[in-house]
């Protein structure tokens, strides 16, 4: 009887020892992957950082041509206000 229960208690500890061992074998699994899924998000986060930064650069000049178009266009409007208003009849006083 002294048997069985030593080798039960036994195989509970193997099983145990085991169970522990499997468990620490997966946290260190999943923690290595949630590093490498971190490296992968921090590398595809720069990259489309870069390209993010080379869109702008490029759009910069195009941004800066329509301001001027629109600065030009906004004064060739004050002038043409300007000249309409100078050019009618000015309105009789009472």
């Amino acid at each position: 009887m002294k048997r069985i229960t030593f080798f039960a208690a036994a195989a509970v500890t193997a099983a145990l020892l085991a169970f522990s061992g499997c468990d620490k074998q997966t946290s260190d699994d999943l923690q290595q992957k949630a590093d490498q899924a971190k490296q992968t998000i921090e590398a595809k986060a720069k990259e489309a950082k870069e390209a993010a930064d080379k869109q702008i650069e490029k759009a910069k000049p195009k941004v800066r041509e329509f301001g001027e178009k629109a600065k030009d266009a906004a004064n060739s409007a004050a002038e043409k206000v300007k000249e309409a208003t100078n050019g009618s009849s000015p309105t009789p006083t009472p």
